[in-house]
């Protein structure tokens, strides 16, 4: 014979107890409870504390042999129950908790008047109040003591530091109307109602880890913990050979009962590794933080003992960077899941070794770094069946340093934007920058390309290399990591330098080259990041880097030879602190992944070393002639009224695109300072001749020749303006 069920146990086991009480109650008027007994009485035998293990239900003679068949009966069923692999919840909650006899005992007695209407009444008659149809502390320790020292050791069956009080299994409550100051032996013990559900197999999760507070109503909207469906398997991770062997290890080990910490930047595969490991079973999520500030660690552990399913605790790593006196080590934390027989793993986004203990913590320390390139376009190739056309898979690997889930969120936002149109690719570019951190616009500004590379018009060799310089950016993957070169460079970033005097359309090409791969650009301020406090410098540079790191821009430092400069020879403190700067920045260069852009109006004063360093040096010169055409041509805004602008004529003048863009502005407000209806030569000579005047230069009319008749002296043009104010 064995139990079919936990029913069938539970009433068997009730049933001696009804036995063991009846048989209590007729002994009643025997000899007087010491319960009864003054304080003074009890201490005054003088006996020793005895451990909680040597107290036992008194038993009266008469019943024993009674008691002892029905018990071993039980136990007998009860083994052949749990060997043929019949669940038995009792059971399940003395190996999870590691109760006692003693400790099932009075969880017995607590459950007893909520199952039988006959243990209500048994309690009444004992404690010869009907009022009261629960066991008390004193009753409850009158049935385990024949000694008042053995009285006092049976309160500590359900007193601080007893798994049924550390696991909360058992709720004690004062007496009605008494309030918390009422004495502590008239408490009634009752069984909590997540146990008692668990007992009868009544619902899943306990509904009280629903509310930020243990003591708050489940109606409360926050949940601790959430049942999981485990989908993923170790195919689904974008992960290096001998990550995936790591864990197909763990997962083919057969093992159960580990503590496992998986580490790495969100998104990169801890999570979906736990999943895979869980098996397709369900498993319990359990934000760490939350719970801790709840104070709910206790009835989670529990949950999760109950349950004997896989425990995923997310944030684990917020323990470690805890800075106050009182907060819990993660080791503690870990150690607190001992009743919990099914794997728990813990999930970070920083690696961390366990401390301050010689026990073996965890079973397995597993870091997950970001997908390297190749990884990344094996995720865009995975998914071309779903992608435009012309979205080139190395270009967006080599431009994107993105993690598996940002990748996938990155396309479900594409297909968010596209809406009922096509998807493009530059909706997919678009989803891959709105997952990119926004941290680095608090350190820096944020450009918006609003030009391409078609509308920056340049020398053919400038052309030419920015060419380079894009295909280097598109290409990194095959670059390092196809051909070698990974194993020779620090990192797979690229830096470039635009030379040039201001005007010739360095910031331009800046953002017409980002519009093209499709990355953010961002604009430094050297003006607030340079410091005059020794160290400040580099910890404004350490952020923005950091920042970069995360955010898939184009870093644009401006003017870049006020901090890429050269190092001094030192002198004093200044000196040196100042090549200490330099220093740190030739170090983090060589280990930035990203995309560096330097301008600069003074290439000489770069320092040698930060040369060595740079990729692409492109050389940013006036136009030619008949590209300053191109430009004068397209200076003017379409829509403009112009009249008779001599756009040949006007690229005689040896001007950079940028004085070009500038004068262009000059000669409209010229224009509209005279009352004319259209931009003409007339407004442009003027314009032109004012400039040659503030630079000092002599104007001759030669040089002005067929619109020289267009000048004015400046006497004349003083008394044109006055009348116009008119």
């Amino acid at each position: 014979m064995s139990y079919e069920d936990t029913i069938e146990h539970l009433l068997d086991e009730l049933g001696c107890l009804d036995l063991l009480l009846r048989e209590h109650l007729g002994n009643r008027h025997e000899e007087l409870p010491r319960s009864e007994l003054g304080l003074a009485d009890r201490l005054q035998s003088g006996a020793s504390h005895t451990p909680p293990g040597s107290t036992q239900l008194v038993v009266p003679p008469r019943i024993r042999d009674e008691l002892d068949r029905y018990r071993g009966a039980i136990e007998e069923e009860r083994t052949a129950a749990v060997d043929s692999g019949v669940e038995l919840r009792l059971q399940t909650l003395v190996d999870a908790f590691d109760l006692t006899r003693q400790h099932l005992d009075v969880l017995l007695l607590a459950l007893f008047p909520d199952i039988d209407p006959a243990g209500a009444e048994l309690f009444s008659e004992l404690h010869n109040d009907a009022s009261k149809q629960r066991p008390t502390v004193s009753l409850v320790a009158d049935l385990f003591s024949t000694t008042p020292a053995t009285f006092l050791t049976a309160t500590d069956l359900f007193g601080q530091g007893s798994p049924l009080s550390e696991y909360r299994l058992l709720v004690l409550e004062p007496p009605e109307g008494a309030g918390r100051a009422g004495s502590k032996l008239d408490y009634s013990l009752r069984v909590d109602d997540r146990i008692y559900a668990f007992l009868l197999d009544h619902g899943t999760v306990d509904v009280g880890l629903r509310s930020p507070s243990p003591t708050q109503s489940s109606g409360a909207a926050e949940s601790f913990v959430t049942e999981s469906t485990a989908d993923a398997t170790l195919d689904d991770l974008l992960v290096e050979d001998d990550t995936y062997s790591t864990l197909a290890s763990l997962r083919d080990s057969g093992e159960t009962g580990r503590r496992l910490y998986f580490y790495g930047p969100q998104g990169s595969g801890p999570r979906r590794a736990a999943e895979a490991l869980c098996d397709d079973e369900t498993y319990l999520q359990i934000h760490l933080p939350t719970v801790l500030e709840a104070g709910a660690l206790d009835i989670v552990v529990r949950e999760a003992a109950l349950q004997a399913r896989p425990v995923v605790l997310a944030d684990a790593d917020d323990v470690t960077k805890a800075t106050t006196g009182g907060a819990q080590s993660l080791t503690s934390i870990i150690e607190r899941f001992d009743p919990v027989v099914a794997d728990v793993f813990l999930l970070g986004e920083s690696s961390w070794t366990p401390a301050g203990t010689t026990r073996q913590v965890v079973d397995a320390l597993v870091g997950f770094d970001r997908p390297t390139i190749p990884l990344r376009r094996r995720f865009w190739r995975t998914h071309a069946d779903s992608l435009p056309d012309d979205l080139d898979a190395e270009h967006m690997a080599s431009t994107f340093d993105l993690t598996l889930g940002q990748m996938e969120s990155a396309l479900a936002a594409a297909n968010t934007l596209a809406g009922d149109d096509e998807l493009t690719a530059e909706h997919v570019r678009e989803g891959c920058r709105a997952q990119s951190s926004s941290q680095l616009a608090e350190l820096a500004q944020h450009i918006t390309p609003s030009v391409t590379r078609e509308e920056v018009i340049l020398r053919e060799r400038t052309d030419q290399k920015l060419d380079q310089l894009q295909a280097h950016i598109s290409n990194r993957g095959r670059i390092y990591d196809d051909w070698g070169f990974r194993d020779t460079d620090k990192s797979t970033g690229v830096v470039a330098l635009f030379k040039g005097k201001p005007g010739t359309g360095k910031t331009m090409a800046a953002e017409a080259l980002a519009n093209e791969v499709g990355m953010h650009i961002y604009k430094i301020d050297l003006s607030s990041v340079v410091s005059k406090y020794i160290g400040e410098t580099e910890e404004n540079l350490e952020q923005i880097f950091k920042a970069a790191e995360q955010s898939n821009a184009i870093l644009l430092f401006d003017e870049a030879d006020s901090v890429f400069g050269d190092r001094a020879e030192v002198s004093d403190a200044t000196d040196r602190y100042a090549n200490a700067e330099v220093n740190y920045l030739l170090q983090r260069i060589e280990t930035y992944d990203g995309v560096i852009l330097l301008t600069t109006n003074y290439a000489s004063n770069i320092d040698e070393a930060f040369t060595r360093r740079i990729n692409h040096t492109i050389r940013f010169e006036n136009p030619k002639e008949e590209t300053r055409e191109t430009i004068w041509e397209a200076a003017f805004p379409d829509g403009t009224p112009t009249d008779g602008i001599d756009a040949e004529w006007l690229a005689q003048f040896d001007l950079s695109g940028g004085e070009i863009a500038s004068l262009a502005k000059r000669i409209a407000v010229e224009a509209a300072s005279c009352g004319a209806d259209s931009i003409q030569m007339k407004h442009a000579v003027r314009v032109l001749e004012r400039d040659y005047r503030d630079s000092g230069r002599v104007v001759r009319k030669s040089e002005f020749e067929p619109y020289a008749d267009a000048l004015v002296e400046p006497a004349q043009e003083s008394e044109s303006r006055r009348r116009n104010r008119r």
